[in-house]
């Protein structure tokens, strides 16, 4: 009976019941896809991780959902790479800096990693991510309200919905304040139709009314066409909302500054997160943008493949 060593991290928390679950299957180079998917629903996270290969700070890495493989995965990224120093298959060399650089590869594409020491030893995981580029939409409140549950009012009218496509396709949608997004309580029937038929991948709704005083953006991201309704917890996405700031000017962007973007989510569904944005200023533009947190494992163990 194969056996293969599986770990399930919460990827963007401090601690065991926040940010977003993200499995982690261990030597599984003799996977086949068939057998990755149903692993991935038998297990139910919104992201599994599947480890192909270590070559030195090269990783190679399948990610799965419940329903469909992704060529690259924010918080799946997280809690692979925390397991890969926790489980001393990769170590941080504290005389480097406390820092190390890794090269993920997916069959889809390829990133580059940085894990950093933190003081109290935990690793931070950066992944580092390309702007988000935007196209203009036809899709407005009218059309967006039903499928959401809310009433035209809770949309910011300032601000325009856009959609972007990378890795994931996003439609970023602004909504006027904190107890709007609150309420929204999606048909997810409908929205899952809505989805397919526009062939996007996630819904982003966020707003800059926020519950905790450290935070730039509250958002809440629903999923539903790729196999999770809500995610908790996302960091492509996150990096296309940091993006959109900066187009729509609710950054100060100035030429040659750093910022940094902290995203709450997760808060509806009883599992706060906590997401960093960095990057850098160039003409006007989002350029250096790294993308990250830290992870917290939660289950440890033996998969059997029978």
């Amino acid at each position: 009976m194969p056996e293969y060593r599986l770990a399930v991290y919460n990827a963007f928390s401090e601690s065991t019941f926040g940010g977003s679950a993200a499995a982690i299957i261990a030597d599984a180079g003799n996977l086949d896809d068939d057998q990755m998917q149903r692993i991935s629903k038998e297990l139910g996270a919104p992201a599994t991780c599947f480890i192909t290969s270590i070559e030195d700070r090269n990783i190679k890495v399948r990610f799965f959902s419940t329903l469909t493989e992704y060529s690259m995965c924010g918080h799946g990224t997280i809690a692979l790479m925390t397991w890969l120093v926790d489980s001393g298959s990769i170590a941080i060399d504290k005389n480097r800096n406390g820092k190390l650089a890794i090269s993920l590869h997916t069959p889809g594409s390829s990133a580059a990693v940085e894990i950093h020491c933190r003081e109290d030893a935990r690793p931070r995981v950066m992944l580092s991510l390309a702007a988000a580029n935007f196209e203009d939409c036809s899709i407005g409140a009218g059309e967006l309200a039903p499928l959401l549950g809310v009433d035209e009012q809770a949309f910011n009218a300032d601000l325009p919905v856009k959609l972007t496509r990378s890795d994931f396709t996003h439609l970023i949608v602004p909504i006027r304040n904190l107890v709007s997004i609150q309420h929204v309580r999606p048909d997810f029937i409908a929205l899952t139709a809505f989805c397919r038929k526009m062939q996007v991948d996630t819904v982003a709704l966020f707003t800059t009314e926020t519950l905790m005083p450290e935070s730039s953006i509250h958002c809440r991201d629903f999923c539903p066409a790729v196999g999770t309704p809500e995610a908790s917890a996302t960091g492509t996405t996150n990096r296309a909302l940091a993006c959109y700031l900066v187009q729509q000017g609710l950054l100060d962007a100035k030429t040659g500054t750093r910022h940094t973007v902290i995203a709450e989510q997760g808060y509806e569904m009883g599992r706060p997160s906590q997401i960093r944005i960095e990057m850098t200023i160039q003409d006007g533009q989002p350029v250096e943008i790294m993308v990250g947190g830290v992870a917290t494992k939660s289950i440890e163990g033996i998969f059997y493949l029978t």
